[in-house]
């Protein structure tokens, strides 16, 4: 197998992964009167630069001391990861991995799950409440213009590996050369409720007004080994896409 077959694979959806540099995606407008109210608007995508992996596709492999050809080292190894991977994404069990990867940063149903407290008033001060994220309440760390959760556990569960089986070539392929993943889309469905920041943009004083999505984030890490597989650091209902 020559390099540039052995990294087809990856090196496919590099290319579509990168895009255009100025390519625009859309965002969704604050939601009115508690529907998910969406309209596309653009924003400026910014493409990960992989110039340091593209550069070697097309380019002389390595030669090796009885004359022979090798994979750089770099692209050798996404490549593994990306096989090693398979040709299928596993089914995801949210409170399993939470509970698996807390040490990891995993937080999906502690911080977005549908039993998080909603409204400031329904839990006590310094308790975690939906609403309080707005205002940076702890033990939220700071405030943010979106706070939104899961509207049930069968919506959280479906939606996330719902996008992992749609998309599994592009996130195995992120996981293979970043060890990461992120991405915001918009499911047709609600998949939580929550809170927008009326004054965002600065247009007045933080003020939280309900609202619905049906945008939705997932973000993954890699977890390198033989074989490697990944986590689920945090999948939300999301206000914006980016």
């Amino acid at each position: 197998m020559n390099p540039s077959e052995a990294m087809s694979g990856v090196g496919r959806r590099l290319i579509d992964l990168l895009g255009t540099e100025g390519e625009t995606v859309a965002v969704a407008e604050p939601c009115r009167s508690g529907a998910a109210g969406l309209r596309s608007v653009t924003d400026t995508y910014v493409g990960v630069d992989h110039s340091n992996v593209l550069g070697r596709l097309d380019g002389t492999p390595h030669s090796t001391e009885d004359g022979g050809a090798s994979l750089d080292p770099e692209v050798r190894k996404a490549t593994e990861i990306y096989h090693a991977l398979g040709d299928e994404p596993p089914r995801v069990n949210i409170g399993e991995n939470d509970l698996a990867h807390a040490a990891d940063g995993a937080h999906t149903v502690e911080r977005h799950g549908p039993d998080v407290p909603l409204n400031r008033d329904d839990a006590p001060p310094g308790d975690r409440t939906i609403e309080g994220r707005i205002y940076g309440d702890p033990p939220w760390s700071h405030a943010q213009n979106w706070s939104y959760r899961w509207s049930d556990a069968s919506t959280m569960s479906r939606t996330i590996n719902d996008y992992l089986r749609a998309n599994w070539e592009t996130v195995r392929s992120d996981l293979a050369l970043d060890e990461f993943h992120k991405a915001t889309f918009d499911t047709g469905h609600l998949t939580g409720e929550g809170f927008y920041n009326e004054g965002m943009n600065g247009l007045g004083p933080k003020s939280a007004r309900a609202g619905r999505t049906s945008f939705a984030t997932v973000v993954l890490n890699l977890i390198p080994g033989r074989p490697p597989s990944f986590l689920v650091v945090s999948g939300y209902p999301a206000g914006l896409l980016r």
